[in-house]
């Protein structure tokens, strides 16, 4: 490219990608669809979790209350039934075989109902010693077996409670078959005072039922909830929303004002320039040149008039969707060339790009020639724009001593923020900058930025 120039080695420059491009930061734009599915489904997903784990929960808080519930309802049957219907002779060794068969028929007779009903699989009335005294199991009475702790515990304390029966255990041989059963007890009296055990054994299938009826209620109450909490949010969400956007477009519209009311002020004072001080110093120029005595003022005059249209093209500088990318470049060029530099535009007729493109090629170019104009000791800066593919590259070639890259890592240095300026340029856009400069070589700045890019501040 023009103006560059090698190294006292020889050697091309090295490029030094500054920025790499990132597709993330193409678009600015809020995907609020996007945003209110994204909090719909979150919503959805966390309560329906919630309402699982609940769920899940409830269960094993069900099993707890129907275990409860079981233990009561055997509690009361002891209590209601079988301790009315006790007689001293069932524990009686004294008492006789008509008055032990009168009283175990008075037991059968109380809790026939109990055994037509099904609720329960076996009964057992158990003395201190471990004998059976009564069931409905006729099998079973007058056996011995060892009470368990907890069976001993329950006589002592006159309390009720239960567990999973274990069918393996002698005892329990005649309820096997029936499935997992659960044993519940509860402490009775006989009139003159003596302590035994009553126990009862139930399906753990009504356990597990009556479990299942109040899993089934919290989770008809957890999911409910969670339904309702989402037909609420939704149109809150969507109002705030609405409200969000609405605000943005308001900021938006507001931005808009302020920087039309900026261009037509710049306009104003552009117009009041060229129609007043610029006509009045160019017509005077004009009428001094005529004259040999005063032509050195008149050149002085021209300078000054060529010096005042530059500062009109920064105060109104050309727009790149209204005027053209080549228009709007030459402006960003005229301070460098106000200068003493010549600048040489190599751009198409037609550029296909975003408004966003556009003025991200109009900023980088204004900085990287005024940096090469004021560091770089350039005497020829080349501009160059071509569309490649789906991007908009723009290099800026100066043919001035160019540096050493790894300059740009040390701390910033005052009247250097162009690089700065260079780099954002970059990184608003989701484009690449690129840089190949060495000690005598010139520099070379280019930027690779995405045509369809909507990401400019």
């Amino acid at each position: 490219m023009h103006g560059q120039r090698s190294s006292d080695s020889g050697t091309c420059p090295v490029p030094v990608v500054l920025v790499a491009a990132d597709p993330r930061r193409r678009t600015r734009r809020t995907p609020w669809r996007r945003v209110l599915v994204g909090v719909v489904l979150a919503a959805v997903l966390g309560g329906g979790a919630v309402a699982t784990a609940g769920t899940l929960v409830s269960q094993r808080v069900a099993e707890s209350f129907a275990v409860r519930d079981a233990t009561a309802d055997t509690a009361a049957l002891a209590r209601v039934v079988v301790e009315p219907a006790l007689s001293d002779a069932v524990d009686d060794p004294a008492a006789s075989a008509r008055d032990r068969a009168a009283a175990l028929t008075r037991l059968d007779d109380a809790l026939a109902g109990e055994v037509r009903g099904g609720s329960t699989v076996r009964m057992k009335l158990w003395a201190a010693d471990g004998t059976v005294l009564w069931s409905d199991e006729p099998r079973l009475v007058g056996e011995r077996f060892p009470l368990s702790d907890e069976d001993l515990e329950a006589l002592r304390t006159d309390r009720s409670d239960a567990e999973v029966s274990d069918l393996d255990e002698p005892e329990n041989r005649y309820e096997r078959g029936h499935g997992p059963l659960l044993e519940a007890y509860q402490a009775v009296h006989t009139p003159s005072g003596e302590a035994l055990l009553f126990e009862a054994y139930r399906p753990y299938d009504q356990v597990l039922a009556r479990a299942a009826d109040l899993r089934a209620a919290f989770a008809a109450l957890a999911f409910g909830t969670v339904g309702v909490v989402l037909v609420l949010l939704v149109p809150l969400l969507l109002w705030l929303l609405v409200r969000i956007r609405s605000g943005q477009r308001q900021r938006e519209r507001l931005l808009g004002r302020a920087l039309d009311a900026e261009v037509a002020e710049r306009r104003r004072l552009a117009r009041e320039l060229h129609d007043g001080p610029v006509q009045d110093v160019a017509g005077l120029a004009l009428s001094l040149g005529a004259v040999p005595e005063t032509r050195a003022a008149a050149t002085t005059l021209r300078a000054a008039v060529s010096s005042l249209r530059t500062s009109m093209s920064t105060i109104r500088p050309a727009a790149p969707e209204r005027d053209g990318l080549r228009a709007a470049l030459d402006d960003a060029c005229a301070r460098a060339r106000g200068a003493g530099v010549e600048t040489v535009l190599d751009v198409p007729d037609a550029v296909e790009a975003s408004s966003a493109a556009l003025t991200a090629a109009v900023r980088f170019v204004r900085e990287a020639v005024w940096n090469a104009a004021q560091h770089a000791r350039a005497s020829r800066i080349d501009v160059r724009v071509r569309a490649v593919g789906s991007d908009l590259r723009v290099s800026v070639t100066d043919d001035g001593s160019g540096f050493d890259p790894a300059l740009l890592d040390a701390p910033s240095r005052p009247g250097h923020l162009g690089t700065t300026l260079l780099r954002e340029v970059a990184e608003d856009t989701g484009g690449a900058l690129e840089l190949r400069t060495a000690p005598g070589a010139g520099t070379t700045w280019q930027l690779t930025v995405p045509t369809a890019t909507e990401a400019l501040r």
